[in-house]
């Protein structure tokens, strides 16, 4: 009886933990341009991160837009960015479905430490020891479906799904 309340209230926080990520990614990605931090728009990395790249890419239509002559089609797309919460111990959105060239900011805002570490070690994701408001960047340029974890709580899995 107790192993199943157990399970129960499991489901229920894991189910609770989905819900609030994706309610956070979707206020997120409602304000995407509302971004005032002022940190210049570079992560823990020193690298631009994937907000600074958002408003880089947003900003460009509008110069575009007041110009007389349109600008020449690309052949190839801006990069974009995307995100991934980290909340409740779990990973949101997950899976996250990407093209070739995107750059995945993880940014932990659970009071506990957390990792995002390529399954068996094999991948390319190897963030630090993020902790609250701790971010990890990475720049997918090749296809595939790159499976993560959290080495600190290994019960935490994360997909990317790169096309």
């Amino acid at each position: 009886m107790a192993r199943t309340e157990t399970r129960i209230w499991t489901r229920r926080r894991r189910i609770t933990a989905v819900l609030v990520a994706a309610a956070t990614v979707a206020g997120t990605v409602a304000l995407g341009g509302c971004s005032g931090g002022g940190g210049g728009g570079h992560g823990a990395s020193g690298k631009p991160s994937a907000t600074a790249a958002s408003s880089a890419s947003s900003a460009a239509p509008a110069s575009s837009a007041s110009s007389s002559k349109a600008a020449p089609a690309s052949s190839k797309p801006a990069p974009s960015a995307s995100k991934v919460a980290i909340v409740n111990f779990a990973y949101a959105p997950s899976p996250l479905n990407i093209s070739k060239g995107t750059t995945v900011t993880w940014t932990n805002q659970d009071s506990a430490p957390h990792t995002v570490t390529s399954d068996n070690g094999a991948g390319p994701l190897h963030s630090a020891t993020l902790n609250r408001g701790g971010t990890y960047s990475y720049t997918f340029n090749s296809a595939g479906t790159f499976s993560y974890y959290c080495t600190i709580h290994p019960y935490m899995h994360g997909t990317v799904v790169v096309k």
